[in-house]
């Protein structure tokens, strides 16, 4: 079999992406050119070759090119200062076309733009973007190097930059249109662009050919965003049918937060044969609806890149919420930390909880909930409070019911099992809402509030349940926990206060096991 070595440049954008694992799939060698160390490990990460040329020199690119059979040139911007264009769409072209001659590569794939040729004679088509584009084909048709220019309509498919945007525009109930939405447009499957690149990259079709890579089916955006709506209800997801809000191609940029130049690409309007491309290089176009499919699932439907059971576990900054964090890393979950700023929640054990997220590199999610107050305080404040008489200190009125029902809104979201909570075996003592029974009730009750298509279930696990301090706080040490990290006392200071219940409770532990007292360090 001949060797197959192809160089893209540019190979971490979405089209690189997409072009490596299909080229991979189909037995090629790809070299990756990237500029950063970050996109270099990202296409590493999908079986290329990354090598980093920060700044486009021909010495550097040719030895980059050198025993590839093509070099498809995605490097390029649609944004920016007519310097920017000069240096990376215009100058760019010149030093890979005189490397790929001196690298005596067989051909150059340059995806350019759809309207390039209306440079001069359309209003949408006189911006530097469009004058950089026509310059770089200039500059490839003058080279030594046979080539292959693709002048593509918007491109189509899983994490595309057009169909997640407008899903989440649905979301909110309206989406942004740039003019009145009627532009004809032909988009492509990211499929079929890749199978068109390919294809040239193995030298199917003539040399020094130009192709409007277009799909099959001239649509407009209007008409778009109601087949997103469609698939999306098609899918599973029961969303009303938003509003579009139409806004001047001259407000546009400001309203959207978008380039002029981007802009100036929506108002292009040629509409082409989309089976020319198709024929020359012996491929079939896919529908429209196909490609719109594809974006959609990858949106709504991503991808587990982790086996690991996730889960959300409530973290405090205390002693017992600390080692139960310790104990599910120790079991291989996915953990995700979920931390309540009630009022008046020391800053101290806010401190705390942030330090060891941090020290695992998990993610925390803090949820401000000020209205939560301890019954004695709503009691000072006026309130009848009755739970107040006699309350135990730091009791909170349904703080577990509240706590673990926002846990199990997070543990939807983030499609987690398990909520993992750090009780111990006395806490029931003094607050009822933290007895294992009640968990198994509310567990119970969190599951059933679940629609009849909903199978999965969320389990509440107490994996410190029949556990005295005593006994987390041997776990703790054999989990290595950070004790000095963690922070149980009720008020704030440099130093917990040693004269509140949880205080009084954590030293006497440490005393009973002959440990030294952590020091709070933060």
């Amino acid at each position: 079999m001949e060797y197959k070595k192809l160089a893209i440049t540019g190979a971490n954008g979405y089209l690189g992406k997409h072009t490596i694992k299909a080229a991979i799939q189909k037995g090629w060698q790809v070299v990756g050119i990237v500029r950063r160390d970050d996109a270099a490990k990202e296409v590493e990460s999908l079986g290329a070759k990354p090598i980093i040329i920060k700044e486009f020199n021909i010495e550097s690119l040719k030895n980059a090119l050198i025993g590839c059979k093509a070099v498809l040139h995605l490097r390029g911007v649609v944004c920016g200062s007519e310097q920017l264009f000069e240096k990376i769409n215009i100058q760019g072209m010149r030093v890979l076309v005189q490397a790929a001659f001196e690298a005596k590569v067989s051909r150059i794939i340059f995806p350019s733009g759809l309207g390039v040729d209306r440079y001069g004679t359309e209003e949408w088509a006189n911006d530097a973007y469009f004058h950089s584009k026509n310059v770089a084909e200039q500059i490839l048709k003058n080279g030594k190097v046979p080539y292959i220019i693709f002048r593509p309509s918007y491109i189509l498919g899983p994490e595309d930059e057009l169909i997640p945007e407008i899903i989440e525009q649905i979301g909110k109930g309206i989406v942004q249109v740039a003019g009145d939405g009627k532009i004809p447009m032909q988009p492509i499957f990211v499929k079929d662009a890749v199978e068109a690149f390919l294809a040239t990259a193995e030298g199917v079709g003539e040399n020094n050919q130009i192709f409007d890579l277009v799909g099959p089916t001239i649509i407009n955006m209007l008409e778009l965003i109601e087949l997103v709506v469609k698939i999306m209800v098609e899918l599973g997801f029961n969303i009303p049918q938003p509003r579009t809000n139409n806004i001047s191609f001259e407000d546009a940029p400001e309203q959207l937060g978008i380039c002029k130049e981007m802009i100036d690409v929506m108002r292009c309007d040629i509409t082409s044969n989309g089976n020319i491309v198709a024929e020359a290089f012996n491929f079939k176009l896919s529908e429209l609806k196909k490609a719109i499919k594809a974006a959609v699932v990858a949106k709504m439907f991503p991808e587990v890149k982790k086996n690991r059971e996730k889960a959300i576990l409530l973290l405090s900054g205390g002693i017992d919420s600390a080692v139960a964090l310790y104990w599910a890393q120790n079991k291989d979950y996915e953990v995700i930390a979920l931390s309540f700023n009630y009022n008046l929640r020391p800053e101290q054990e806010k401190k705390a909880t942030k330090k060891l997220v941090d020290n695992l590199n998990i993610k925390l999610i803090e949820v401000p909930i000020q209205y939560m107050k301890e019954a004695i305080d709503l009691r000072i404040e006026g309130f009848t409070i009755p739970c107040a008489v006699n309350a135990p200190e730091g009791f909170i009125p349904s703080r577990n019911l509240v706590f673990y029902s926002i846990a199990a809104y997070f543990a939807e979201i983030y499609d987690c099992k398990s909520i993992i909570g750090g009780h111990i075996s006395v806490d029931p003592i003094k607050f009822p809402d933290a007895a294992p029974n009640f968990f198994k009730t509310l567990e119970k009750l969190v599951n059933k509030g679940k629609h009849n298509k909903d199978k999965s279930t969320i389990k509440i696990v107490l994996p410190l349940s029949k556990m005295t301090k005593i006994n987390v706080i041997n776990l703790g040490n054999e989990l290595n926990v950070p004790f000095e990290w963690t922070w149980s006392c009720y008020s704030d200071g440099e130093q917990p206060c040693g004269k509140c219940n949880s205080c009084r409770k954590r030293d006497e532990a440490f005393l009973n096991l002959n440990y030294s007292k952590p020091k709070f360090p933060l």
